[in-house]
């Protein structure tokens, strides 16, 4: 690599930055402001990776993008690596190997010249990454918090594996009360208080490094600091009001950081057991403060993360039928932010089911509705899952319209749903419906959004312009295509053709849907169609105004006349 060391030479040589160049064994050292960095130089026909620095190791290393892990080696001696590229904004392909070389310089003599307050800020984006390095403890403390701009008081849960949970008072898991081979998953710690104190103002509050550890007066100058207000006036009230008695606590802290809520944990001891307010406990009584490796985790958070629409999370939902399409269907509006669901649907899992199931070969033969809680329970602790293995009638439906903002109907019989909306019409029920189903062929499927306030319903579908009852007028697939598509065993069932591409795409419409019904987007009941190429948004070009649901024999009078 004689080329590749020469040209390293040569750029490093034209910086006045650069202080002294040595050689030794194949390796290039130079110095900058009395530190030594060893120059990690890759092969001229590697265009992916780029070269990369480390600093001679010294006592003090209190430095950004200095990584806290060391390098030893014999021959090179203890060295820490600098973090010069921190996400993947080089397309490395495209430069040349020049180019990259002066790249890294430039990027280490920026680094380098920072002033205090741009090292404060870079020690700030590393928060976490200083913050969870001096942690002690292995596995990560889960955190679940409700409100993450005011002050709460949090409840410590561990498991036989000694894994914590921080939990915000009001939020519900699934799993607190189960029990796993007779052991209860979550204990309660009652020796442990904790509490979440949200930082409003972050100047000065700096993480701490192996060589510079939080102190108690770290904490002291957070809850009442001489020159920053960094917590809030309701904040510092409530801290000079709550009682703790325990001889450990743990505090969740919460702040901004360039547009980022990053959280952290101290676990903090007294010295003294007796009773006192939290704010004289801190500022008087602490004799340790250890830091806690953790990881936000709840609900909201991770939804928040991910850009999922968080004002849906309190939304209540009911599904009616748990088959291939609900079950997707069931799945990603739980991924999308839906935590309340009901689910009925009275049928079990076969064997024939499984490759446009979303649940797994584990439950053949079992209740799809309890298979589906099971599994979307499973993917959050904050999933709640109501599952009723039946089919819905008219007076559980009606209990349903009473607590459930949206109604989803994924069932395979026509039938069913004419009957529903009926009772949904009759009802006056003031929440949102959809009614989601699939052509034979494994092409066509359609979504039909529905408030009974507005013109169109379900029954207009199977209504032509006089008043006849006809076959859903929408579907696009052929008699002879649907009897082509249907596999008959008998007189024991009947199943169609489709595979999961359908589902898919069929349930990705829906997710936009929803969002749109929850952000009161929707201004008419209207028809989506969905092809393999296209989706279709037909408006209510639906609806029938001689409909005997929701036209001039519209249910209501019809009641009125059978009640006469």
């Amino acid at each position: 690599m004689d080329k590749e060391k020469e040209i390293v030479k040569r750029i490093l040589s034209s910086y006045d930055e650069i202080e002294r160049i040595r050689e030794e064994d194949e390796k290039i050292f130079f110095s900058i402001n009395s530190m030594e960095f060893l120059f990690c130089y890759t092969d001229i026909d590697n265009k992916t990776d780029m070269p990369s620095i480390m600093v001679k190791n010294q006592k003090k290393y209190d430095y950004p993008h200095i990584m806290p892990f060391r390098f030893s080696s014999k021959d090179e001696g203890d060295y820490r690596i600098v973090c010069l590229y921190e996400n993947n904004e080089i397309i490395h392909f495209m430069y040349t190997y020049e180019e990259k070389i002066v790249e890294t310089v430039e990027r280490l003599i920026s680094l380098l010249s920072l002033s205090e307050k741009q090292i404060e800020r870079e020690f700030q984006k590393e928060f976490l990454f200083y913050w969870n390095d001096v942690s002690k403890n292995k596995n990560d403390v889960m955190i679940y918090l409700s409100d993450d701009k005011e002050f709460g008081e949090l409840n410590v849960y561990i498991n036989f594996k000694d894994d914590f949970r921080i939990v915000q008072n009001g939020i519900k898991l699934n799993d607190i009360k189960s029990d796993d081979m007779g052991k209860k998953k979550w204990k309660h710690v009652p020796g442990l208080s904790a509490f979440y104190i949200p930082i409003i103002d972050n100047r000065g509050v700096l993480p701490p490094t192996r060589t510079n550890m939080w102190k108690k007066q770290d904490i002291v100058n957070i809850i009442y600091g001489n020159n920053i207000n960094h917590i809030s006036t309701e904040t510092f009230q409530r801290l000079k009001k709550k009682k703790v008695k325990q001889k450990v606590t743990i505090i969740i802290f919460g702040m901004n950081i360039n547009s980022n809520n990053i959280f952290f944990a101290a676990k903090i001891a007294f010295k003294d057991v007796s009773s006192g307010t939290l704010f004289y406990k801190l500022k008087n009584d602490v004799c340790s403060v250890e830091s806690i490796r953790s990881e936000r985790v709840d609900y909201y958070y991770l939804c928040e993360q991910i850009g999922n629409e968080t004002d849906i999370l309190d939304k209540k939902v009911l599904l009616i039928g748990a088959g291939s399409l609900g079950s997707y269907v069931a799945k990603e509006i739980v991924k999308a932010g839906i935590c309340n669901l009901t689910v009925y649907d009275a049928d079990t899992v076969e064997n024939e089911n499984l490759l446009r199931h979303r649940v797994s070969g584990l439950w053949t033969g079992k209740s799809k509705v309890n298979a589906l809680k099971w599994e979307l329970e499973f993917l959050h602790p904050e999933v709640h899952v109501n599952a009723i293995d039946q089919y819905v009638d008219e007076d559980f439906l009606k209990e349903e319209m009473e607590i459930n903002d949206l109604i989803i109907f994924t069932v395979g019989s026509s039938d069913v749903q004419l009957d529903a909306n009926r009772v949904l019409k009759r009802g006056r029920y003031n929440g949102a419906v959809l009614y989601v189903w699939l052509e034979a062929g494994g092409t066509n499927s359609h979504i039909l959004y529905t408030d009974y306030a507005k013109k169109g319903c379900f029954e207009c579908l199977f209504t032509d312009r006089f008043g006849n009852v006809i076959n859903n007028k929408v579907n696009v697939v052929s008699d002879e295509l649907v009897e082509k598509n249907t596999i008959k065993n008998g007189c024991g069932a009947t199943r169609v053709k489709y595979g999961t591409a359908i589902l898919l795409r069929t349930t990705a419409v829906l997710l936009n849907v929803v969002q749109k019904v929850f952000a009161k987007e929707m201004e008419e009941n209207c028809l989506f169609s969905i092809s393999e190429t296209t989706v279709a948004n037909e408006g209510n070009s639906f609806w029938e105004r001689k409909c005997n649901c929701c036209g001039n024999g519209n249910v209501e009078t019809m009641c009125e006349n059978e009640t006469s």
